[in-house]
């Protein structure tokens, strides 16, 4: 009888172990982390640290907190080779699809721990020039954080996130990239990047983002943004053809100086904007359609826009002055009709006035009444013998513009900002807008997009590309009282015009 009772009970002690065991079983991802997967695949936190943080002296990056599915595309090119580690290819390869998620989770899922330092010798502020400016006027250089989001927060799936990343890390994968070593980046962007950038940008650029707390990413305000003490250097200065605005942080000193630094952040973060944010309706900002705030020749550069106006405008069939033309972006290319207010700012808002200060500022020195500057509007070019097609444009978009603004048009908001403007939706630009025009958009995205790889589509394909995003719906013209085809008859009826037309 007692061998009974000892024998049930060893087996219920048996039963309950067993049970708590697999209770407390350590998570696929987390194993594979610590100890490896018993195929080949050694502990990741021997170079990777056990808190994701990465070991900076050997080159190895953090991956706590960075974007699993990019992180999957990495352990992915490793084992294709379009990314060349004799470390991480044999590791890569020895890891099933399973083995893959589950690790790759886990760390997107760890805090975004660093523990990455900085060179004492390399100017944070030079790296913040490139991180936050870049360079576009002379080398057609975006700022670092147009693809990998305000303060190094990442974006998406294919721009990870640079805060606290240790710039030994970052400084090799420029090279590799530079070298053809490294060849997974989509549409050869970062390989372009890489080759405009010269040896003490990568090191300033490296050691700024090195700097910055990762868990702070992202949170910069537009104050904080306008504020830095960054390098002063014009980004016209290699483009003698075009008229040279003042450079940044230039602004003249008290309440005038004070207005520009706002309007130029107003500029940049329209609909996020404290001042301006109750007139948008929709994720749309000024610097979207105008580079470089508002500076980049052949991207319609605020400077040559003051000395045009007044003006006679054809589409509200009057004399429009500057305070008229911003009210009018607002109407249309910000939908204010949806905004939280309902319409565009009062001509003596403060919205306005600042936006007129620092488009002031940056025309300072133009010829008044100066209407044909070189660099005005976007470059035009001939309608190709093909026409357009909203069909080949849509083979376009996807290979060559959903990676920023979505498969569907929709773009990238982070933190209520947009990184991305969408492109069609109920957030895009409305059909009022200028750069619903076929041809319009055309003219933009050859000589602009994508960021830093300019005329790098053909005229066909950018006229295709544009046909495609415009025959997309959006928001509905201000114009419009009711009667679709009554605004289409007297707004719509030309041929680079989709309005009405849409599936």
């Amino acid at each position: 009888m007692i061998n009974k009772l000892e024998n049930s009970l060893f087996i219920c002690i048996l039963i309950a172990f067993t049970l708590l065991n697999s209770a407390i079983a350590i998570p696929l991802g987390e194993k594979i982390a610590g100890s490896g997967n018993n195929k080949g695949a050694t502990a990741c936190s021997g170079c990777h640290a056990a808190n994701g943080s990465g070991l900076g002296a050997a080159g190895f990056p953090r991956l706590a907190g960075i974007n699993a599915i990019y992180l999957a595309n990495q352990l992915n090119a490793f084992r294709n080779g379009s990314r060349d580690n004799a470390i991480m290819a044999p590791i890569a390869k020895a890891l099933s699809a399973e083995d893959i998620k589950a690790v790759t989770e886990y760390y997107s899922g760890l805090k975004s721990a660093s523990s990455a330092i900085t060179d004492p010798n390399v100017s944070l502020s030079n790296g913040a020039n490139v991180v936050l400016r870049g360079s576009w006027a002379d080398r057609k250089l975006p700022a670092c954080e147009q693809c990998h989001g305000p303060g190094g927060s990442g974006v998406g799936a294919h721009f990870p996130a640079l805060a606290g990343q240790h710039a030994s890390y970052i400084k090799t994968q420029i090279a590799n990239w530079r070298s053809g070593k490294r060849k997974n980046d989509p549409n050869n962007l970062m390989k372009t990047i890489a080759d405009k950038l010269n040896k003490d940008e990568i090191e300033a650029a490296a050691n700024y983002y090195a700097s910055l707390d990762p868990l702070k990413a992202g949170l910069a305000t537009a104050k904080q943004t306008a504020n830095l003490k960054i390098k002063n250097v014009s980004s016209s200065t290699a483009q003698s053809m075009y008229f040279t605005p003042p450079a940044y942080n230039t602004y003249p000193q008290g309440p005038l100086g004070d207005s520009i630094r706002n309007g130029e952040a107003i500029f940049t973060l329209t609909n996020s904007h404290v001042t301006s944010k109750a007139y948008v309706g929709n994720h749309q900002q000024c610097v979207n359609c105008h580079l470089d705030a508002g500076r980049l020749a052949n991207a319609a550069p605020m400077w040559a826009s003051w000395p045009a106006y007044p003006a006679y405008r054809k589409k509200n069939n009057k004399i429009n002055d500057i305070t008229m033309r911003i009210q009018g972006c607002f109407t249309y290319s910000m939908n204010a009709q949806a905004s939280k207010v309902g319409k565009a700012p009062d001509a003596n808002s403060i919205a306005i006035m600042d936006l007129k200060a620092y488009i002031y500022w940056l025309s300072s020195g133009t010829p008044a009444g100066e209407t044909k500057m070189a660099g005005r509007g976007y470059p035009k070019f001939a309608e190709p013998k093909l026409g357009f097609s909203p069909k080949r444009g849509k083979a376009v978009y996807q290979k060559n513009c959903a990676l920023c603004h979505g498969r569907n048009g929709q773009g990238t908001l982070l933190n209520g900002v947009t990184q991305f403007p969408p492109l069609w939706g109920k957030h895009a630009y409305n059909w009022g807008a200028g750069m619903h025009n076929v041809n319009k958009a055309a003219f933009f995205i050859k000589a602009n997009m994508p960021p830093g790889l300019p005329n790098s589509l053909s005229d066909q394909d950018a006229w295709d590309v544009s046909a495609y995003i415009n025959s997309q719906e959006r928001p509905q013209d201000p114009h419009h009282k009711g009667n679709e085809q009554e605004t289409k008859k007297k707004y719509h009826h030309g041929k680079y015009d989709y309005y009405g037309k849409q599936k």
